[in-house]
Parts: structure tokens; C-alpha cells; sequence
């Protein structure tokens, strides 16, 4: 586990390059600005063959007012999951042949790649479109730059100037998607990436612009100034890993680089692992395509089927209760084909295409996710299904609010909540319609989280694990059915 510097390796130079010894374990300091301790492991279904590390390593934040992050299985024996996994996708391949097989038997076309044809069109208005929002991303370089050298004070007007930025982004993507008016895969795309954007723009600016105010105070101390106070200045300047101190870090490189890595929580520097694996990046670009290939196959076979008959079936109701009941035969054949296509979804992005960002860029810390199968509650499945918005979430959001409010339990509830306005926003840009269901079913959670704290609930781990997978299955197609059918 890489610790942050110690006192005693503290001493560098003022406002340009570190060059500091490597840091005392012995000896832990605390930040005062909430930092997510990153460290090399591998992801857990490649721990054979990433940089020697044996096991996934428990993933914890600094100990200033943090809170230990999401650990894999507990179980030291029965920890390699791999032949499973392996059958996993074998199965999945047959489901997706077995109805292709009967289609050429049949003489009808095989397939009719709807789907393809759809993403196909109007691709160079979103080229266009991510280009620009790569842009505007550097703005963040900019803002801090001036900060940095005209010494705005970064608490409130940087705060308040970088926050207007913000929701001015937000409202232009979604005015501009609403205008355009593309078809729902760019759309969907499009406003996820914009998130993302978001999220790193946030952290960056935010980091820094903290920083930039320790930078200022350190500048106000007199040279000579025998006191502890210069020395705790230059440690929240300083990376954990003692390499990068603030404001070195304001270039083009660690922008782009920052862009690129596998992270939306800002840092001065990452652990990085000793060079890019060609074999490797070649097996995940291979597993990428593969991957998609099967969505792709699961969905055109197996979901839009059933949503083309329910929206056929709901355009003849005459009554809310028949719509009530085509939405409900709509959800229960939705379940297995839905629940199969958020796990490819899943392995795309997290397994597939965080890993290449990793790769390419030497990220260390391959944890994206733990063991979130074994979740006995909500609140548990959020930490260990998404560790990278995990971590954001828990910087930029919970911390925040609870030093505002001075309280676990109002922190918690308004990280749902912003956490539930995003996800809802994302369904609206992606139907075009404002529903609200979704939002309701995440704050929904807030009382489940509630009933699987108590004692009787909280000890039966059997029955935490059905509850967290009936809801989440049930929801995710209930979900669908009411956005797509209606």
C-alpha cells in the first residue's frame, strides 16, 4: 500500500519541481481535503496476469475523515472465479446462436440490424459534437491557470465562476440534444460522456482550486519563518507519492493525461505499473469487439422483440388497467434478457474499456469493482459496483455535504438524491420524456437501506443477497417497460 509523505520528507523546493525521499509507512499524515488513496491491483478477473499481484487489495481512502472503500470476497479459498466466468460466456454465445440458426433454417434473414443502421447515421454531427466537448474541457487548465497567476481567491469566486461553468455545460449538452434531436444511441452517448466530462472537470478545478489556495497561503509566510506551518503547507501541496507538488502540475501533458486515465477523481500523480502490455491491450481491444458483438445480438434478439410487442399491445389498450397489465407482462419477460444485457453492458465498460484507458496509460490501480454479487444491501452494492464514481461521489458529494451538515445520515440521503437527478436526467435526454420513475425507484433505496440495517435483516446475509438482486432485477426491467413502452 503506497502512504503518504511523512514530515521529515516534506522538504522541496517552493513552487517548481519535487524531488523528496521515499515516504515513512511508519509515520501516516493526514490531508485536510478528502483524497482517494490509490495503489497497483489488478481487476479481479485478471489478477493472474497483472503486474504479480496475487489478490485484489482492499481499497481505502486517506485517513482524514474517510471511510474504508469497498473490499473484494472475504473468503481466502474460494476466491478464483474464472471457470465461471468462462462458462458464462459460453452460454451467452449459445443463446445468441440458437436463434440466428433457426432464422437461416427458416429461410428468413438472419439479421436485420436495425440497431447498426440507426447508429450508423448522422455519426459526423457527433464527431463534431465530441470535439468540441473535448475543447471545452481544457477549460479547467485555463481557469486554474489564472488562478493560479493572478491570485483569485478560489473560495468563493473561483467556487462560484467554476460551478456557473458547470451548469452552463450541462444545460448546453441537454439543450442541444433536445434541438438536434439525434437517434437515442447518440443521444444516450452522448449525455453519458458529457457526465463524465462533468465529473472531471469538477474534480480537477476543485482540487486545484484548493490547492491554490494553500500555494497563496505558503507565498504570504516569511522565508525564515521557523514554525510547523510552512511544513504542513508543502505536504497538502505535495503528491502521496512524492513526486508532483502544485502548481507543476498546470500543463498540457497531465491535462491530457488526467483525460485519458481511468479515474473522475483528480490527483497530482497515479501509481503507474512499468510499461504498456501489447499482448494484453491486443486481448482486451479483441474482448471489446467480441463483447459488443454479443450485446448487440442479445439485444436485437431478445429485447427489442418483446418491447416492439408490448408498445403494439399498449397502442391497443382502452383502459389504465390493461396498460398496467402489458407494462407488468412487459417487465416479466424483460427480467432475463435485460439483466443479461446490463452484465455485457457492464463488462464493455468497466471490464473492457477502463482497462484499455488503464493500459494505455500505465494506470496502476485496476479495481474498478468488487465483489457487488455478494451485496446484502443497497448502500453496499453502490460502493462495490462502480469503485471510480464510488470515489467521486464520496470526494465530491458526500464529503461536502456532511461537513455542511455535520451529519452521516443527510450526507448520505443528498448523495442519493444528486445521484438520482443524473441518472433521471439520462433517461430523459435518452426518451425525450419527463417521467420521473426512475428517479422515484433510486430514492426508493433510501428506505430499503433503512429496513436492511436492522439487526434481524442486517444478520441474514441469505436474504440480503435475494433482496438486492429482486430489486435490482425487478427494477431495471420495470424501469425499461415504463420508459419504452409508454
Amino acid at each position: 500500500m503506497l502512504d503518504v509523505m511523512t514530515a521529515a520528507d516534506a522538504t522541496a523546493l517552493e513552487g517548481g519541481s519535487l524531488i523528496a525521499p521515499q515516504p515513512d509507512p511508519s509515520q501516516p499524515r493526514k490531508r485536510k481535503y478528502p483524497t482517494v488513496q490509490y495503489t497497483i491491483r489488478p481487476s479481479i478477473f485478471s489478477s493472474h496476469d497483472d503486474f504479480g499481484v496475487s489478490k485484489p487489495v482492499r481499497c481505502t481512502h486517506e485517513k482524514s475523515n474517510a471511510r474504508p472503500g469497498p473490499e473484494p470476497s472475504k473468503s481466502p479459498k474460494y476466491s478464483d472465479f474464472s471457470g465461471f466466468y468462462v462458462a458464462l460466456w459460453l452460454m451467452l454465445a449459445s443463446m445468441v446462436m440458437q436463434p440466428l440458426i433457426k432464422r437461416w433454417s427458416d429461410g428468413n434473414p438472419v439479421l436485420e440490424l436495425k440497431l447498426v443502421r440507426l447508429s450508423m447515421t448522422r455519426l459526423e454531427e457527433l464527431a463534431v459534437a465530441e470535439i468540441v466537448l473535448n475543447s471545452v474541457t481544457f477549460s479547467c487548465l485555463w481557469l486554474q491557470l489564472g488562478v493560479l497567476k493572478w491570485q483569485i481567491s478560489w473560495n468563493p469566486y473561483g467556487r462560484i465562476a467554476q460551478s456557473g461553468f458547470e451548469i452552463g455545460l450541462l444545460m448546453s449538452s441537454v439543450t442541444w440534444l433536445l434541438y438536434i434531436d439525434w437517434p437515442w444511441p447518440h443521444s444516450i452517448f452522448f449525455i453519458l460522456h458529457t457526465v463524465v466530462h462533468l465529473m472531471k472537470i469538477h474534480s480537477y478545478c476543485f482540487y486545484n482550486g484548493y490547492l491554490s489556495g494553500i500555494y497563496q497561503q505558503l507565498q504570504r509566510l516569511p522565508l525564515n519563518d521557523p514554525s510547523s506551518v510552512r511544513d504542513n503547507l508543502r505536504f497538502e501541496l505535495t503528491s502521496p507519492l512524492g513526486n508532483v507538488r502544485y502548481p507543476s502540475n498546470l500543463t498540457i501533458g497531465n491535462t491530457v493525461d488526467w483525460l485519458l486515465v481511468p479515474s473522475v477523481c483528480y490527483e497530482l500523480e497515479y501509481p503507474r505499473v512499468p510499461r504498456i502490455r501489447p499482448s494484453v491491450l491486443v486481448s482486451r481491444i479483441l474482448g471489446l469487439i467480441t463483447t459488443i458483438a454479443i450485446f448487440y445480438l442479445q439485444v436485437e434478439l431478445y429485447v427489442f422483440p418483446v418491447i416492439s410487442y408490448a408498445q403494439s399491445a399498449n397502442s391497443k389498450a382502452h383502459s389504465r388497467a390493461s396498460t398496467v397489465g402489458v407494462i407488468l407482462s412487459a417487465t416479466l419477460q424483460l427480467m432475463f434478457p435485460i439483466v443479461t444485457s446490463c452484465f455485457l453492458a457492464f463488462i464493455i465498460i468497466w471490464e473492457q474499456v477502463l482497462n484499455i484507458s488503464a493500459e494505455i496509460t500505465r494506470f496502476g490501480d485496476r479495481l474498478f469493482y468488487t465483489d457487488y454479487w455478494n451485496a446484502v444491501n443497497q448502500a453496499d452494492f453502490a460502493r462495490m459496483w462502480n469503485v471510480p464514481v464510488h470515489n467521486f461521489l464520496w470526494r465530491h458529494v458526500y464529503s461536502p455535504f456532511r461537513h455542511a451538515t455535520n451529519s452521516k445520515t443527510h450526507a448520505m440521503r443528498l448523495t442519493f438524491f444528486v445521484s438520482a437527478l443524473v441518472h433521471e436526467l439520462v433517461a430523459c435526454v435518452a426518451v425525450r420524456k419527463l417521467k420521473a420513475w426512475l428517479f422515484t425507484l433510486q430514492l426508493a433505496q433510501l428506505g430499503m437501506i433503512v429496513v436492511q440495517m436492522m439487526d434481524r435483516v442486517r444478520d441474514n446475509r441469505l436474504f440480503g443477497k435475494i433482496f438486492v438482486w429482486t430489486s435490482l432485477i425487478f427494477g431495471l426491467s420495470l424501469n425499461l417497460a415504463i420508459y419504452l413502452v409508454t
